[in-house]
């Protein structure tokens, strides 16, 4: 008879023992697959807020006085403050070029009036001057603008603005149908600039009725352009390049190494600029993931010392109970190792019974606990949303600002028990079975036959 067959005979014929040890091993199996399951939900969180939150950082004309390029100058209108060294296409294109960069949105702006055109009236009263002006945004790539890529404008008709377009303009779809306007008319400015319309945008929301907003600050003002446009309209020193480009990456963690190979491009000179990181949303968030993990790990390392200990405790007192049977089996003619194979084969079945049926009772416990983190996320991303809306409103319409190339959502924090966790419980019951029996069996296998026989007797 091998010692598979004897194994199974064994836990058929001690029914206590046999309970108890598939109690200890659900228990144990339980515990490990809710740590795993944990593991891996944290991980799998933590890859969905770099798609959801990304990273990002600014580069913009440093306007202090360590900036070696600064101007102060005076004029009719006052004081005018500008930097001869500005963001340039050129060099807008080098950044998005190097890998792990998504968006660049570069943009500059100023103030446009066209004397034709209806605008939308805001609740702030203005001066003449300006009356028939609106808010115009020299860009990059529309498509990579912070404003298209955060959800905030969508385009319905047309395309988007590009680096080879000049006197291309989007405006909203709203101002178009105001105005009798379609793709392919132009826009007479009060300087005589002709500005073809190339696209029409919906904003996502308009301005609230109780909110502060001049006429030219109304999103459905808004008129975005290409930059070499803006510069022959400004036709000035102060506008000849980018004031600032934010940069959006596919993962935070790049995130320094990006910024060092930036500030390696050869022919800028980085006194005139600053670059910084904005990457508190993600740290703020993952940060709690790390946590999670960590407990995960150190509860997974806690249970797995505990099983061992626990297991070799109840194995080595069996053990000392089985001296008569060691010997018989010796007797027999049976090596050491054919009998240690048995209460190996013992355990293992018993734990694979166990670990089977652990998927059930760990799902219900990871479905639970994945339900309390899912409420957490849920709060977190409330109040994200929360100061969002309070800082749109501290900055009026807030078209000028940049809040965010995405907006923020609770982390999927599905826990669920995988294939990965049930082999890895598997790989772990075997480690410890393994420990635990060798530890059991030292004090009868160490044994010399005449010894085991000399004690039976």
């Amino acid at each position: 008879m091998n010692f598979i067959n004897r194994a199974w005979l064994y836990i058929v014929r001690k029914k206590g023992k046999s309970t108890l040890l598939f109690i200890v091993f659900l228990v144990m199996a339980t515990l490990v697959l809710t740590a795993l399951s944990l593991g891996s939900a944290s991980e799998t969180a933590r890859e969905n807020l770099k798609k959801s939150i990304g990273g990002k950082f600014l580069v913009a004309c440093d306007y202090s006085e360590n900036n070696p390029y600064l101007k102060i100058e005076q004029n009719e209108n006052g004081m005018l403050i500008y930097t001869t060294q500005q963001i340039s296409p050129e060099l807008v294109e080098q950044i998005r070029n190097i890998k792990g960069v998504e968006y660049c949105s570069a943009e500059d702006e100023s103030l446009v009036t066209c004397p034709d055109m209806k605008w939308f009236a805001g609740n702030v009263p203005i001066v003449e001057e300006f009356r028939q002006s609106a808010k115009i945004i020299g860009t990059w790539k529309s498509s990579e603008n912070s404003l298209f890529t955060s959800g905030r404008l969508t385009l319905a008709e047309g395309r988007h603005i590009t680096p080879e377009d000049h006197k291309k303009v989007l405006i909203s779809k709203d101002l178009a149908e105001k105005n009798d306007l379609k793709t392919g008319d132009t826009i007479r400015t009060e300087k005589g600039f002709d500005l073809e319309i190339a696209g029409l945008f919906i904003p996502r929301e308009l301005e609230s009725v109780n909110e502060q907003v001049t006429t030219y600050d109304k999103i459905q003002n808004l008129i975005i352009t290409d930059l070499s446009a803006l510069v022959e309209m400004e036709n000035g020193p102060s506008v000849q390049g980018f004031k600032e480009l934010e940069v959006s990456v596919l993962d935070p963690e790049e995130m320094e190494s990006i910024m060092s190979q930036i500030k390696e491009i050869q022919g800028v000179d980085w006194k005139g600029f600053t670059v910084t990181e904005e990457n508190d949303s993600y740290e703020s968030t993952v940060s709690s993931l790390k946590q999670l993990s960590g407990l995960a790990s150190a509860f997974l390392v806690i249970i797995l010392v505990a099983s061992v200990a626990v297991l070799s405790l109840i194995l080595t007192l069996w053990a000392r109970g089985r001296v008569h049977e060691t010997g018989v089996l010796l007797s027999a003619g049976i090596r050491k190792s054919s009998i240690l194979g048995q209460y190996m084969a013992e355990l293992m079945l018993i734990a694979f019974a166990a670990f089977l049926l652990s998927y059930f009772s760990s799902s219900a416990a990871v479905s639970r606990t994945g339900e309390l983190l899912a409420a957490g996320q849920k709060a977190f991303g409330v109040q994200e949303e929360d100061e969002g809306a309070d800082a749109g409103s501290r900055g009026g319409s807030g078209i000028g600002t940049q809040d965010g190339i995405r907006e923020m959502g609770p982390a999927d924090l599905e826990v669920t028990v995988q294939l990965k966790d049930m082999i890895l419980l598997f790989l772990a019951g075997l480690a410890v079975i393994s420990i635990s029996a060798g530890i059991a069996s030292v004090s009868v296998m160490r044994l010399k036959p005449r010894e085991i026989l000399a004690k039976m007797s």
